[in-house]
């Protein structure tokens, strides 16, 4: 089919985040305890990175530091190397630092060898749905804990500006046949990228669209690294792209930083009559179609750990960073609703809905204890004007039956 011009139900989020900053280095070594004297090792998404360098800078910063060292090679590959020991020699693992002239978050690389484990690994998508990268089922030795949400956003360069939306339907065309399926002007060879079929961001596309991550590979797609400016970022938005025929996809926070390059488009899901962006409107930035189930295409970021028969997460290190994650740990440095919604991912108290499976249908989620108001002045970097601030705790200071949460009426 074709189109000339493709409006969308609101929800193109505007306010950019800082460019992540990459330097180049002399080899250092993952193991080198004069650097890392305490590393907390991770593996896995490469889409929760965005946000995971986020609690790495602050992290690094406690007059205790922490050493984050990420290695990201992919989903259910990070899981699949958490399940069989030692990272790979001559893996490359990232840590991050400031840049104290731009304040930008810089990433560094360091090289495994062969001797560490990673301590937690990330996956955009449950266990199971990892299929035969992994053991099945999941051992009892392992507990998946999922994480803030996610959303996974179609991309286009930042000059088309025709092309607004997409449905489940083209997308399934797109990427289960590639440019001779003719969707509109994406029918140039080479220019529909995609990741691969270890990847969570490509798993919760495809479980979207109604396809098989399997399929999504070349010829169909050219497929590229993650959401980094070397990977899905920079191919899509480069200059030199096919301004109406290059499409991609990445996670909202990896968007969020690269929005002066790219466009996302809004999704209408199969049973839809509208798309919807995945937030609420085009200058802002607040996950609301996510956070209320319009936009679908999201899932959480799963934590998994080594864990007893109780269910206990054994390894200390891995229950602190889960704990920071979660909000169940809490810590004077930093709060984990404004470090995740600065970052672009939903704490799961912002959520109204719920899933139990990648792809799977929606339910109501009332959350214990919410923080929609805190994310939302955390991501948006104002305080929502429908929300009112509160001191304490219970409703002393609050009316209309809500109660303090996060220092707002919910």
């Amino acid at each position: 089919m074709t189109r000339l011009s493709r409006f969308a139900a609101y929800g193109l989020a505007g306010a950019a985040a800082l460019l992540l900053a990459r330097t180049a280095s002399a080899q250092v070594m993952c193991n080198d305890t004069t650097m890392f004297p305490n590393p907390t090792v991770l593996t896995g998404s490469s889409a929760f990175e965005a946000t995971v360098d986020q609690f790495a800078v602050k992290l690094s910063a406690k007059s205790t530091p922490i050493n984050i060292i990420y290695q990201v090679p992919g989903s259910c590959a990070g899981v699949q190397n958490f399940e069989a020991g030692p990272l790979p020699s001559g893996a490359t693992g990232h840590y991050y630092t400031i840049d104290s002239g731009t304040g930008k978050v810089v990433i560094n690389s360091c090289m495994f060898d062969g001797t560490q484990s990673a301590n937690v690994a990330i996956s955009d998508v449950f266990y199971e749905s990892c299929g035969s990268n992994v053991t099945h089922p999941m051992p009892t030795t392992l507990k998946d804990v999922p994480g803030p949400a996610q959303a996974m956003l179609f991309v286009v360069p930042k000059a088309n500006t025709t092309t607004q939306y997409i449905t489940a339907a083209e997308a399934a065309d797109i990427y289960g046949c590639g440019y001779t399926a003719g969707i509109s002007t994406f029918n140039v060879m080479g220019a529909i990228f995609c990741r691969d079929p270890n990847s969570g961001t490509q798993i919760t596309i495809a479980k979207n669209i109604g396809i098989d991550a399997s399929v999504i590979v070349p010829p169909v797609c050219t497929s590229v690294g993650g959401g980094t400016t070397n990977g899905m970022l920079g191919v899509v938005g480069m200059p030199t792209t096919p301004t109406g025929s290059t499409i991609g996809f990445v996670g909202a926070d990896a968007y969020d930083t690269y929005r002066t390059y790219l466009n996302s488009l809004a999704f209408q899901a199969t049973g839809q009559t509208y798309a919807y962006y995945s937030d609420s409107g085009p200058s802002t930035a607040d996950r609301q179609n996510v956070r209320d189930g319009h936009y679908t295409i999201w899932g959480y970021e799963h934590l998994i750990v080594k864990a007893d028969s109780s269910g206990a997460i054994t390894d200390p290190k891995a229950a602190d960073f889960v704990g920071w994650i979660t909000g169940t740990k809490t810590d004077t440095d930093f709060d984990y609703i404004n470090t995740e919604g600065s970052a672009g991912t939903i704490p799961q108290c912002a959520m109204k809905v719920q899933r139990s499976t990648d792809g799977g249908p929606l339910s109501p989620y009332n959350a214990p204890d919410p923080c929609g108001c805190a994310f939302e002045a955390a991501i948006t970097h104002s305080s929502p004007s429908e929300c009112v601030t509160c001191t304490g705790s219970g409703t002393s200071t609050c009316t209309g039956g809500k109660s303090c949460h996060h220092g707002y009426c919910e």
